[in-house]
């Protein structure tokens, strides 16, 4: 409101409200008051009433305002009393009604401090111990120890207790110390604005105004005893002043004064004095006045000076003061940008980008990140995200990601075991359904599938279900301990921030899709949804954080350290100067003296040791300057060794700096919208003003004394200046706003003068500055055309361009500048590769290249990304066909390896019609407990499931179908809960369910041909022995695969049927099979004619490595002497012998395997763990298998019979196939031999009783050493028996044991058993043998004494030749083709050893910096791993010698006693235990000399 006047605001008559303006028409706007006028002089009068009238604030009643100040206070005021608390308002106008008082300051103190020691009934406060909650007072209490007062009145309310309730309705008890009010609810401001906007002075007393009053009281029934506890306090009653009476008394005249006549000359002489008395009392006046006049004139001087430094600090503020970027009006103009134009579409470039870096950047972290090579490359990125096809670079992707994620989970099992738990009670809303879904996932895929879902294999055929399944189990429910780990070492995560949860209900058509497509076949944007997802994922566990952590460590440390680097420099230069003004000041005080002054050639030298010496602190200042310029890049490079976000610009385009594609990257997206469009957007400067700001002090202190001098010399007609130019912005704002509306008019310009610009002033979309008008904003307009999603710079002269146009004094582009001019170095070296003709496919020539370029840099990798079948083959029908051809590969192997075979009539024609898509499956198809059927057919063949495992009789049918119904109950598909809504009622979609049936069914056939002998756990029982369980373990593995098959022949997708035939192929023994069948000795193929297969295990056997050899292939069923021992099987020539053996006494002799040569075939690797260990197992049985008495071998070579050979099906034939004389040659010598048989029965006859005694010495044995039974080895020159240990030997010797006491004696008794060294005992035999079979038997087989070698620790050379030359009766792993599952089970152990910590990883330089010096060839366990992944090993020994090299480095860095030299030695003592349990042969080092493996 006007202090003066109020004219100047009363309407236009002729001007009224609802008056229409048409568009042509030429108005004048007053910006201030939004006022639009048709005539200029009422336009005029308006503008000057404006600034001409003093106004003041009606709220506050501060005086001395512009009108645009006194709206703004008034609005200002008005907000502050509204936020006023509402509880509050009653009590406040209760205490001013009671306290009655004059003065409003009183009044405030008054109420402020009865609300500040109170909190009253229904107010809502916060509880300092319950942080961000809030609270309702329900109830006020008196303390314990609190009296009641008398008069009711409670004075010290401090000690009062306050009952509170929670929204939730939890209730408590707080005493008032702990409670609070909200800040922005009751401070001295609002309520003093409160109280002077509600009260009315009535009679002198401030009474609350009546409207308020009813309002909040007498409405409300608002009185003190509601609202608090006991009475109102007392307050004494302001005096009430009331004005004083006018005195009435009138004044008296002067006429008493004048008297007629003349004077006296006495009276003369009275006024004389009289006259100098006022002369003087005047000089004094004037006097007094003169002093009052220069201290008035001081006193304006003093407050010119205060206004002129005001104004001078309110100018700094203004151009100094940091604002909002798009509220600034001296912009300048961004340089244009590079646009990116990649193959890839702009929607997903980014996204694209941001997984590039992070494959970059946890490169370590990952897992089968080694199929790009440590980092996924720009071409196979680009050909992911463009190209359909299965085994491309995107299903690579999405297995290192989704491998990552299981191996992260497997890491956290090991420290806290998961398990799911499935909601007891049902949940009603989301996300707890999801969750309590996920659940259920977690148990499908132990009960369908016998693993847990990060077990399953994974390709990229299985990929597509098993990343479904994953999503499905995202954001599970598990039990409370895993639930709180997870909070202490993830960050406090928990299910249901799981990102998988989220991506489940925001994209459900996700899923959906997965149950019936490859994930291939999804629209880029899911593929990358589910991209983001899974890396979103990666950063939630404790691993990805710990590394997360260790990087903002290392920068903060980085950052810390560079500041401290700055402030020491700054110090060193401030001394540096100090020494030269030091040197200076000698100097000078040097040639004051007159001896100095008078000789010029003293005077001169001085000068010149005076140059000297600051030439000498200049050059060590420029080392030192040196030094820290070296220093501080160094920081630099560490804080600049992952992705850097540089900061924000005006418009919100964010900048990157990214380490995997060099460049400055600005993103503008749409999702980076922080605000709203302007009202009215600031105007921007002219280039003269922008100039002449730019000319100004940059500096505070400079900018205020240049101020200071500038308004100094005529203040107020630069002011007036000012004034008149600020007035004409304002009047011309309008059309100058957005840039392309016509200038200003010539009548509005009359007063410029009609001065000529140099320039144009640069538009609003130039300045990429917000407009007002959201349909035409470059900031804030999505669908703006020249907006540009993503652009790149990348010269130095385009950074030097972005440095000049950046606003010092904006909020976002300030931060923005001081990144890149922190690190504009490093960001300069670091663009200068940036690759141009990867970004820039701008042109149809460019786009050709890069794809010719992309295809030659990939297709050597995916070159059968669809497996062969050629570009633009639809994905399902490559799907299809592969799998057609994985079934027909996995029934021809079953069926060649005599694994089993179809029950079909016509096999070629199953086969036939499988290919052509017309598929019969020639029988009656039945599958799962319950045995469900499917009519396929009708042929006479036996229905069972599978053969010679149960006689499926209906009680173990009803047992199956009983147990799986009362745990699992009825089949539900995981991701059947968002089903709802998918259309499958097209043609097409029905014709792809019924080939996924068919093939279903095709796989079912095949997994019910196999003899369940031939499978493994989980489906098969591979224990040998019989016990109590093992009925229970067949009962349980029988059920594992009805529900394999049930899950089978529910399948909607052909990624399911891959995952059950990759599972179903894992669980088949294939050791077993004849076309892979090892000689349980030699451990060859070769000489496949020569193989006896048993009819039981189809284990193979030379008929040349038996002891004696068998001649003739025996007859009827042969059994190994492993099944013969474990399932009671018997062959059909151990009758006749036992008869024989009645009949003729003979003496039991042993055999002894010979050695294994080193050179085996390749391929003799097998690299399935579970074969290896079966493998392991049979070969320790079989020297007891081949110690049988030989005549049982040879009386069969009488029978005639049907030979059973190994035949293989993938047709390599043996190193060395024998010739037909050879073979003449070894029958006669097999009956020579033979006959050399007959003739030692009867000595072996007459060895009998020896051999009785024996075996009863034998039963009483007791070592000689620790004098214990159970003895092991006997001596054959003494007969005293020790045990192994004893004697330091791991096996039983191959020759005969000659004990220590006897190798003393001179005279040596003659061995029982000549050895193959030793005697020729045995050439007939080896002309019998094979070639690589003789030159095995050639080598000398003696064992070498471990006293011998552990005696020659020191000679290395000497130790490993000791160490080669031993062989073993059973298999030497030593220089064998590499065994793969012993090798990963001996790595994985290792690895996750306690004391492997300092292994796990290379020695980095900036760790250990003379690491490198010492050790010449370093080595970790991480580095072994990635080679026998990469399949750089060939032999079991090189790996082994890695992993001694390990420890050779460990024990030649560190000293003994060291924590990692403890460490190591420990870790050794363990991979010495683990390589003797596995056979593998391990020389330690000195750390662990003493034991040998």
């Amino acid at each position: 409101m006007p202090i003066c006047k109020r004219d100047g605001f009363d309407l236009n008559q002729t001007e009224g409200k609802n008056e229409t303006f048409h568009d042509n028409d030429l108005v004048f706007c007053c910006y201030i008051t939004k006022r639009i006028f048709r005539d200029y002089e009422n336009y005029f009068r308006h503008v000057m009433a404006i600034n001409s009238t003093v106004w003041q604030c009606e709220a506050t009643g501060k005086d001395g305002l512009t009108y645009e100040e006194a709206v703004k206070s008034e609005r200002v005021a008005r907000k502050k009393m509204e936020q006023f608390k509402q509880s509050l308002r009653a009590p406040v106008l209760l205490v001013i009604e009671h306290a009655r008082q004059s003065a409003v300051k009183t009044l405030n103190i008054m109420v402020s401090k009865f609300l500040r020691k109170r909190f009253f009934l229904n107010e809502e406060v916060t509880v300092t111990t319950r942080k961000n909650a809030v609270f309702k007072v329900v109830g006020i209490k008196a303390g314990e120890h609190v009296p009641e007062p008398g008069n009711g009145i409670y004075e010290d309310t401090e000690q009062l207790e306050y009952r509170l309730r929670a929204p939730n309705g939890e209730e408590i008890s707080a005493p008032f110390d702990q409670l609070r009010r909200q800040r922005a609810e009751f401070n001295q401001e609002n309520l003093a604005m409160f109280i002077k906007n509600n009260v009315v002075r009535v009679d002198g007393i401030l009474r609350p105004k009546p409207e308020t009053y009813k309002q909040y009281v007498t409405d409300a029934n608002a009185h003190f005893s509601k609202i608090f506890i006991g009475k109102m306090p007392r307050y004494s009653p302001a005096k009430i002043k009331r004005p004083e009476a006018k005195d009435t008394k009138k004044q008296s005249t002067l006429n008493k004064y004048i008297v007629k006549g003349e004077e006296s000359p006495a009276k003369s002489k009275v006024d004389a004095e009289v006259r100098a008395k006022l002369l003087a009392e005047e000089m004094e006046r004037v006097r007094l006045e003169k002093i009052a006049k220069c201290a008035e004139m001081e006193r304006k001087k003093a407050e010119k000076k205060a206004e002129l430094m005001l104004r001078v600090d309110q100018e700094c503020h203004e151009l100094t003061a940091k604002t909002d970027d798009l509220e600034r009006n001296d912009q300048l103009v961004l340089p244009t940008y590079h646009p990116i134009v990649t193959f890839l579409p702009d929607h997903l470039l980014g996204d694209a980008f941001m997984l590039r870096e992070f494959m970059h950047t946890y490169s370590g972290l990952l897992s089968g990140v080694e199929v790009f090579r440590q980092n996924l490359s720009f071409y196979e990125m680009s050909r992911a995200f463009s190209a359909r096809e299965v085994a491309g670079p995107l299903s690579d992707i999405l297995l290192v990601l989704l491998g990552t994620i299981f191996d992260l989970q497997k890491e956290e099992e090991e420290e806290c075991p998961v398990r799911y738990s499935v909601g007891r009670k049902p949940f009603t809303r989301e996300p707890y359904i999801s969750m309590s879904n996920a659940s259920h996932t977690q148990h499908y895929c132990k009960r369908h599938f016998s693993f847990n879902l990060n077990e399953l294999p994974m390709d990229a055929l299985t990929l597509s279900e098993v990343l479904r399944l994953h999503l499905l189990a995202s954001g599970a429910f598990v039990q409370e301990r895993p639930e709180k780990w997870r909070i202490m070492y993830r960050n406090g995560y928990s299910s249901i921030e799981d990102p998988g949860l989220h991506l489940r209900l925001k994209h459900t058509h996700i899923l959906r899709a997965l149950r019936t497509q490859s994930i291939v076949q999804l629209d880029f944007v899911d593929i990358m949804r589910v991209i983001n997802c899974l890396m979103a994922q990666i950063l939630t566990y404790s691993g990805t954080i710990n590394v997360i952590e260790e990087r903002m460590e290392r920068t903060a440390k980085a950052k810390s350290d560079l500041r401290a680097l700055v402030i020491t420099e700054n110090k060193r230069l401030a001394a540096v100067e100090m020494a030269k003004r030091k040197l200076t000041n000698e100097h000078n005080q040097q040639c004051l003296s007159d001896d100095i002054k008078q000789d010029a050639e003293k005077k001169q030298a001085l000068a010149e040791q005076l140059n000297r010496r600051i030439a000498d602190l200049t050059a060590q200042s420029d080392r030192e300057q040196r030094k820290h310029e070296y220093q501080v890049l160094k920081l630099h490079s560490e804080l600049f060794n992952f992705l850097i976000y540089l900061g924000t610009d005006r418009c919100y385009r964010k900048y990157y700096v990214l380490e995997s594609m060099p460049g400055i990257f600005i993103e503008h997206m749409p999702d980076t919208m922080m605000d709203t469009c302007l009202a009215q957007p600031p105007v921007n400067k002219s280039p003269a003003e922008l100039r002449k700001q730019a000319q100004l002090p940059k500096v505070r202190k400079d900018l205020r004394i240049y101020l200071v001098k500038l308004y100094s010399d005529d203040d107020k007609k630069k002011r007036k200046s000012n004034t008149k130019q600020s007035l004409e912005n304002k009047e011309n704002q309008e059309n100058r706003l957005n840039g392309h509306g016509p200038g200003p008019s010539a009548e509005s310009m009359e007063i410029g003068g009609g001065e000529d610009e140099e320039q144009a002033p640069p538009t609003q979309f130039e300045l990429l500055m917000c407009s007002g008008d959201i349909s035409n904003c470059i900031v804030h307009s999505e669908q703006h055309p020249q907006r540009k999603v993503w652009s790149y710079i990348y010269q130095p002269e385009e950074i030097d361009a972005l440095l000049r146009s950046l606003n010092p004094l904006g909020w976002r582009e300030s931060e923005l500048l001081d990144e890149l001019t922190q690190m504009r170095s490093l960001i300069e070296q670091h663009v200068k590769n940036c690759p141009l003709d990867l970004l820039t496919l701008d042109t149809e020539k460019k786009r050709n290249k890069f794809m010719s370029a992309m295809h030659s840099e990939t297709q050597r990798k995916y070159s059968q990304a669809n497996f062969g079948l050629p570009e633009g083959t639809e994905l399902n029908e490559v799907l299809r066909l592969h799998l057609v051809d994985c079934i027909l590969q996995l029934e021809t192997d079953i069926y060649t390896g005599d694994l089993g075979k179809l029950k079909v009539k016509d096999m070629e024609r199953w086969r036939q019609q499988l290919l052509d898509d017309n598929f019969d499956a020639q029988t009656k198809l039945q599958w799962g407990p319950g045995q469900i059927s499917s009519e396929a057919g009708e042929v006479d063949s036996d229905n069972e499931s599978h053969e010679d495992y149960y006689d499926h009789d209906d009680d173990i049918k009803d047992a199956h179908s009983q147990y799986t119904k009362k745990r699992y109950g009825k089949f539900t598909d995981p991701g059947q809960c968002i089903l709802d809504g998918e259309d499958t009622s097209s043609a097409e979609s029905q014709a792809q369910q019924t080939q996924v049936r068919n093939l279903a069914s095709a796989l079912l056939q095949v997994e019910q041909a196999i003899g369940r002998r031939f499978l493994k756990e989980p489906f098969g029982v591979t224990k040998k022995r019989q016990d109590a369980k093992l009925e229970h373990q067949k009962f349980i593995s029988e059920l594992n695969l009805y529900q394999w098959e049930i899950s089978l022949m529910e399948s909607t997708s052909y990624s399911q049927i891959f995952l059950h035939l990759s599972i179903l192929h894992d669980s088949i023994l294939w050791n077993h099979s004849t076309s892979k069948s090892l000689c349980k000795v030699c451990r060859r193929r070769t000489d496949p004619e020569k193989m006896l297969l048993c009819d039981q295990c189809n284990g193979g056997t030379h008929m040349f490595c038996m002891k004696p050899k068998m001649r003739t292939v025996p007859e009827g069923n042969w059994y190994c002497h492993t099944c013969v021992k474990n399932l009671g099987l018997t062959n059909a020539t151990d009758d006749k012998q036992q008869e024989q053996n009645k009949r003729v006494p003979r003496k039991k002799r042993k055999f002894i395997v010979d050695e294994v040569d080193e050179d085996v075939d390749e391929g003799v690797a097998d690299n399935d763990e579970d074969e290896g260990n079966e493998d392991d197992e049979e070969e320790n049985i079989e020297e007891n298998e081949l110690s049988d008495d030989p005549e049982s071998v040879a009386s069969s070579t009488s029978a005639k019979a049907k030979a059973k050979v190994a035949v293989r099906s993938s047709g390599r034939r043996s190193s060395r196939r024998l010739k037909s004389k050879e073979i003449e040659d070894a029958v006669a010598e097999d009956e020579d031999e033979q006959a050399e048989n007959d003739s030692s029965v009867e000595a072996d006859e007459n060895d009998t009783e020896e051999e009785n005694d024996e075996e009863q010495t034998e039963e009483e044995a007791v070592c000689q050493i620790c004098f214990y039974d159970g003895c092991e080895v006997c001596c054959s020159r003494c007969s005293e028996w020790y045990h192994l240990e004893c004697v330091k030997l791991k096996r039983q010797p191959r020759t005969d044991f000659v004990c220590k006491k006897c190798k003393g004696n001179e005279t040596s008794r003659t061995r029982r058993r000549p050895s193959h060294a030793d005697g020729d005992a045995d050439d007939g035999e080896d002309h019998e043998e094979p070639q690589a079979k003789r030159s095995r038997s050639s080598r000398n087989s003696l064992r070498i004494s471990l006293d011998k070698s552990s005696n020659n620790n020191n000679n290395n050379n000497n130790t490993s030749t000791n160490n080669n030359n031993r062989r073993s009766g059973r298999r030497a792993n030593d220089n064998l083709p590499l065994n793969s599952a012993a090798l990963y089970d001996l790595l994985e152990q290792t690895m996750k050893h306690q004391a492997a910590w300092p292994f796990l990883r290379p020695v980095l330089p900036s760790e250990v910096p003379d690491y490198h010096k010492i050790i010449k060839t370093p080595m970790d366990l991480a580095k072994i791993k990635s080679k026998l992944n990469m399949g750089e090993y060939q032999l079991n020994e090189e790996l082994l010698n890695d992993i001694q090299l390990v420890f050779k480095n460990c024990d030649l860095y560190n000293v003994e006693g060291n924590e990692i030299y403890d460490a190591g030695c420990k870790l050794e003592r363990f991979v010495m235990t683990r390589c003797k349990d596995l056979l593998l042969p391990f020389r330690p080092s000195d750390m662990n000399a003493d034991g040998i493996c």
